[in-house]
């Protein structure tokens, strides 16, 4: 159910990426009380960005989710930069997240709706 779609520029070796990946999936489940096997991440590493009019080391991340709550949306974005800070040491103010919460029947898994 919960998706997280890190991107940056940064170019990260595959070792690095499944460990990211791996501590990111961890951290959403946790915090959003999810099963660990749903939780889906993507890493769009190198990719051109420019943020305050430079292009500094910097993430922008999206979480989706059902039911995502605001009221867990100022944890998560603090969990998040701290994930990013210690994996890639980008600093908080290079780091941008949205956050979106859909509707059940908007989701789909395994050729069905949620």
């Amino acid at each position: 159910m919960p998706y997280l779609k890190i991107q940056t520029n940064l170019p990260i070796g595959k070792k690095s990426q499944q460990t990211i990946m791996r501590s990111a999936a961890a951290l959403v489940a946790r915090e959003l009380d999810k099963p660990a096997d749903l939780v889906l991440v993507a890493l769009d590493i190198d990719t051109p960005m420019l943020f305050a009019g430079t292009d500094d080391p910097v993430a922008f991340l999206e979480l989706k989710s059902v039911g995502l709550s605001a009221r867990r949306t100022k944890t998560l974005s603090q969990d998040l930069c701290e994930l990013i800070k210690e994996h890639l040491g980008i600093e908080r103010d290079r780091v941008y997240l949205k956050f979106f919460s859909g509707a059940r029947g908007m989701w789909g898994f395994s050729g069905d709706v949620l």
